[in-house]
């Protein structure tokens, strides 16, 4: 492709550099608040999982003498790896918060706070920052992470590209400089420096790699502002040049759907971020969503069903791939899973998506007659996550139901007493003191206003 003039690398620095937290909307504040506290709920939950518990191990004892901490730990480890640790905990579960693409059109959504948030708190807790200046970092990085995805060309996630890694690096890195407080020639290195390191593929779900994508992103965002901070310089406007990030994984971008667009709308507000209302992939939401009604409304009883087929986008169709799962990960990426388990239990949680539950009989011949496809044409109503769900019950009767939206979602969103609750559930998932829970409450209610990180991780850890 030619080289694109618009000075879009430049234009990122400067937002990162330039941004006032006085001057971001009210609303924008209170959903990052929002968002911080879902995040730190996931990761303690996540603590608890398996792959959790083998990058711990992969990192090793730690250091006391490093500056950052991974949660529900005493270990005290570099920025990088506890950016690593943590990001990995908060995405463990697939439970973390969604950033969709503002039209039917593009492709791929992201989960940008798993890999901005971990790395934020890591170098904001090293180099003792305080709260106002976390919100900043934090707001800067998901801005960046979400204009980036908006703007790249749809090829980069039909390629097979996770949005979430590839794209969300940037907003680690813009983080992660932020609190550096590097200049805009420093911001633009630091973004260069993170090419290098930027990957991640859709070929992974369903496997402990993709677990660990927010980790490595959030690990890589920081070491890439910690090596502009050294002095390691990289191309300018590698985002836009011949050749660059743009050109290379997706043939280009789109100008209109990013320049002159950070902070114009904060995409955290428009289009929205989304909070997941279960654990695993949010394509599933509208679907399991809308079956939760069908059942209540029809009085649905399991042994009555003869078949359930679910038609979605063929982008949904192809991302959820694991119809037969073999294992807790699949099954996050499991559309027969996730209705067949809602059917028998009537909620989904947890304790839900587990290699038990995979294995039980009863729920695997539910999951038999669910018939998953794609519908033939997008109409000009459909949605991104348009869901369309044919009942046929062993008496002949039909019953027909259309989601074009989930609970969490920007058109029916969570306010805070429901984000409180799951914050607890989660928490209590991963058997964290109700006292520490409160503390960790009260630190977002208040962030902004907060002189220092301490109170807050003292909270998260042990």
């Amino acid at each position: 492709m030619p080289e694109d003039r618009r000075e879009l690398t430049k234009e990122i620095a400067n937002f990162v550099v330039a941004t006032r937290l006085e001057n971001t909307p009210h609303d924008v504040i209170e959903r990052g608040q929002i968002h911080l506290l879902d995040a730190l709920g996931l990761g303690i939950a996540g603590t608890e999982s398996a792959v959790f518990k083998k990058i711990k191990t992969y990192i090793g004892s730690g250091d006391r003498n490093k500056t950052s901490s991974i949660f529900c730990n005493s270990l005290r480890v570099s920025p990088s790896s506890a950016a690593l640790a943590n990001g990995t905990a908060m995405h463990a579960d697939n439970y973390d918060d969604t950033n969709p693409q503002p039209t039917p059109a593009r492709n791929g959504g992201m989960h940008a706070g798993a890999v901005v948030i971990p790395a934020a708190l890591a170098v904001g807790e090293a180099l003792g920052a305080t709260g106002a200046e976390l919100s900043a970092a934090m707001h800067c990085g998901l801005e960046v992470a979400c204009k980036l995805n908006h703007g790249i060309n749809a090829r980069h996630y039909q390629s097979g590209y996770h949005a979430t890694s590839s794209l969300g690096i940037f907003g680690a890195t813009a983080a992660a400089a932020r609190l550096f407080k590097l200049d805009e020639a420093g911001v633009i290195n630091a973004l260069a420096i993170a090419t290098a390191k930027a990957g991640g593929l859709r070929g992974n779900f369903g496997t402990m790699t993709e677990q660990i994508h927010c980790g490595t992103a959030a690990e890589s965002g920081v070491a890439a502002a910690q090596m502009a901070r050294s002095g390691i310089t990289g191309a300018p406007a590698i985002f836009e040049r011949k050749n660059g990030w743009f050109g290379a994984t997706a043939g280009g971008f789109i100008p209109e759907a990013i320049c002159g667009k950070l902070g114009k709308p904060w995409a955290i507000v428009d289009p929205g971020t989304s909070i997941k209302p279960w654990p695993n992939g949010a394509l599933t939401h509208p679907a399991m969503e809308l079956m939760l009604k069908l059942m209540s409304e029809n009085e649905i009883k399991p042994d009555k069903i003869q078949e359930i087929s679910v038609q979605t986008n063929q982008r949904v169709r192809e991302t959820l791939v694991h119809d037969n799962p073999k294992n807790a990960s699949e099954a996050r990426f499991s559309m027969p899973f996730a209705l067949a388990a809602l059917v028998l239990n009537g909620h989904a949680g947890l304790r839900t998506f587990s290699d038990q539950m995979v294995t039980n009989t009863t729920l695997k011949a539910l999951m038999k007659k669910i018939n998953f496809s794609s519908y033939s044409q997008i109409e000009n109503d459909y949605s991104n996550v348009t869901t369309l769900i044919k009942l046929k019950m062993n008496d002949g009767q039909v019953i027909n139901g259309r989601a074009d939206f989930a609970r969490g979602s920007k058109k029916a969103p969570m306010n805070w007493e429901e984000i409180e609750k799951k914050f607890r559930e989660c928490a209590d998932h991963g058997t964290w003191p109700c006292e520490k829970q409160t503390a960790i409450l009260s630190f977002v209610r208040d962030l902004e206003s907060s002189p220092k990180l301490e109170q807050l991780i003292s909270a998260l850890t042990i």
